[in-house]
This record gives C-alpha cells, structure tokens and sequence, in this order.
C-alpha cells in the first residue's frame, strides 16, 4: 500500500494529512538545499559568508495539542498544562535540528496566536514562562539555546483558540553536518524510546510527542468535550467523527493512574542530551537520523532511495497507543504512520556502533535498542514487523 493510499483514514477525514503528500507535492521542485537528504534544509552561510559553515532555519510548533490544553486547563484550572506546550513547540524544533548534528549555538524564537476573547493574559504568561524554564533545563544540560523574543498575536477571526510555535536557527560547520545520503546498506536502527521516565524528566511520560493529535483527541475523548468546548475543534468535521471516544479528560488510564488528559498532554520528549553525547563519541559514524514525526515510523521514506528499511524489533507499544487502538478501532497499519508507536527518534549506524549507543542512552535512564535493519532494494521501502502485525509501505518516486 502506499503512501497515498493511507490517506482514506480517520486522520484524513478530519482534514489532516500524515504524510502531507499535497505540501511536499507544492515544494517540487524547489531547491532542497545543500544536502537535499538531510532532515532539514541545510543553506549556504549566507550571514558570514565562511564557506565552511552552513545555516539551518526551522519551524514547527505544538500543532494541535493547544486545543486540548485550552479545554483541559478549562476543565481542571490546571496552568501547568501550558508549561507543556511550550516545550512542545520548543523540542518539535530542536530534535529535528539534532538529526543533521546541531546540538548548540541555536537561536529561538516563539510565536503564539490567540483568540483573545478565550485564552487571557495568564495562559500567555504561563506559555512563555513555560519556554523560558525549557531552555534553562536545556542549558543546564549542555544545550545552549537563546531566546531571541517572538510575537504573541490577537487574531481571533483566524484562530479559535491558541496556537503556539517556535522558529529556530543555528550555524554549524558544513564537516559537522549529519547527511542522511550516508544511509546505506548493512546499517542498523537504533530506536530511542519514547515513553517512560528519562533521567532528565519529571514525571512519567506517555510518548505521545506532537503528532497525531488531532485523531488522538477526537478517538479518546467522548461528546461531553465538544459540548463543554465547542471552540476545541472544526465544526466541519463530520459530527461522527468528533470526539467520539469513550473517555472523559480526567478519567483515569489504568496502566499508568494517570489521567486521559494528561497522558494525551505529556510535553513531548527531547533527545538532545542524549544525542549531544552520542555526537560527542562517534558524530563521524552515524549515517542519518530521522525524527519520526509526521508519518510515525514511515517518516525515513522521505530521506533514502533504493533502501529497504525493515523494522522488526521494535519497543512494546506504550499503554496510551494501545489504548487509543481500543477505543478508536484505528487499523493498525495506519497507527504506524499517525504515531511514534514506542520510539521517536532512531540513529542509523554500522553494528558495532549498537551497544555504544545504548549505553550512552542508558546512562540517562532512556532505552534504546535495535530496533531494525537496511536492506538494498529499488525503490524505498518500510516494513513494520509487530505482533500486531507485518505493514509493508513504499513511497514512489
């Protein structure tokens, strides 16, 4: 089945594309940059004019994760749920910069779109504290990362109630960068985990990240959501399939004894400690890195040619995936492309490289294991291997 193909699902129908086919077919033909198999565009350093070193600029934000704050924070009073989303659209920035070798000299800025009407002062300030407390944890581990100011915009006739992103730009060596063409033939996948309690963390954290969010809050959560919130989603979303779950926000997920709400609104997880280690050790040995965002486990399709990447040792899948499957009936080949499914960011290196990885990532109290192989084929291949089943993918040129 391709890409394409999976585009018929729940996620579709609610005006959201996993594989957002349409956006990467309106960029054909424009320059990818340097190194057009890197995961961000690499560009020349247009600012100093050094011809050994190169820039990345980057966007990207919570996405629609806010709307389930807005309607948890609303529910519950709770503030601290926009601590969270602060640092979503932070880490949706800085662990796609890791994946081409940029662990430091990273400028931020932040822009929040509001309904004012809905979302006061008190949310914006909890926002942008909640940013400022990230990057000083970040610093604090060895991530200097500048806040350089944004913009926080009334625009209620655009927004029904707050969208929070970040922008992000660094410098870095052209030597130093991590090209993803260097994936090859005989590479191994290393999955670092998603869920669970890093070193680094405070409370246990679902996986989640911040994608897939809108079929997870409308498969979890029942009717009672769209009747307290109305302003929390499309009213053009066919009324069968809002909020149709069976779960209220504050009902408790029994694997965890956390709340639906909650578990749906874990911050999503950085890397960048880990990985800032890992480059530290062994930067000339890694092949490629993907983040694997939107398209879940298929996202490294975008990124190799001729290569068959099969995965067929992967973590368990997390409580909250599984629950989401439950409730939602959602095929499980297409779980694979709108969620990480156990683990968010994954190193292709030789073998041998393996177990030093793991051990650095365990050093943080993050798992990581093998969690697959690269193959030569013609074409570009993903093959899950679960006990939920085999899913095969192909992505055409």
């Amino acid at each position: 089945m391709s890409m394409n193909d999976l585009e018929a699902g729940k996620y579709s129908k609610r005006g959201v594309s996993s594989s957002k086919s349409e956006v990467h077919d309106a960029l054909e033909g424009l320059s990818r940059g340097l190194y057009p198999k890197a995961f961000c565009q690499v560009i020349p350093d247009v600012l100093a004019g050094e011809r050994d070193y190169c820039l990345v600029m980057h966007a990207d934000g919570a996405g629609t994760k806010s709307s389930l704050a807005y309607s948890y924070w609303k529910k519950t009073g709770e503030l601290s749920v926009w601590e969270g989303i602060a640092q979503d659209a932070i880490v949706m920035n800085l662990d796609d910069l890791l994946c081409v070798g940029i662990t430091e000299n990273i400028l931020l800025s932040s822009t929040i779109g509001r309904n004012k009407r809905l979302v006061p002062g008190e949310v914006i300030k909890a926002i942008i504290q909640g940013g400022r407390h990230f990057c000083e944890k970040m610093q604090a581990l060895g991530i200097p990362l500048e806040l350089t100011g944004g913009e926080t915009a009334d625009v209620g006739d655009l927004v029904r109630t707050v969208i929070v992103d970040s922008t992000v730009c660094a410098r870095i060596r052209r030597d130093q960068i991590i090209d993803n063409a260097r994936i090859r033939e005989g590479d191994v996948v290393v999955g670092l985990s998603s869920y669970g309690q890093t070193a680094y963390e405070d409370t246990y954290n679902s996986g989640i990240g911040s994608n897939g969010l809108t079929s997870a809050r409308h498969d979890v959560f029942d009717k009672s959501v769209a009747r307290m919130f109305p302003e929390s989603y499309d009213d053009g979303i066919p009324h069968e399939m809002v909020y149709c779950g069976t779960r209220e926000l504050t009902d408790i997920e029994p694997e965890t004894g956390l709340t639906y709400g909650k578990l749906v609104l874990s911050p999503t997880r950085t890397y960048a400690p880990v990985i800032r280690s890992i480059l530290e050790s062994c930067r000339s040995s890694v092949h490629g890195m993907v983040h694997c965002t939107g398209g879940g486990q298929t996202k490294v399709l975008h990124f190799v040619d001729d290569l068959h990447v099969i995965k067929d040792n992967l973590f368990p899948v997390p409580p909250l995936f599984r629950r989401i499957q439950e409730i939602s009936g959602t095929l499980w080949k297409e779980m694979y492309t709108v969620f990480n499914m156990g683990h968010r960011m994954e190193l292709y290196v030789p073998a041998a490289l393996a177990p030093v990885i793991c051990s650095i990532a365990a050093g943080f109290d993050l798992q990581a294991q093998v969690i697959g192989r690269v193959e030569a084929r013609a074409g570009r291949r993903v093959t899950v291997e679960s006990s939920y089943g085999t899913f095969t993918y192909d992505q055409n040129d």
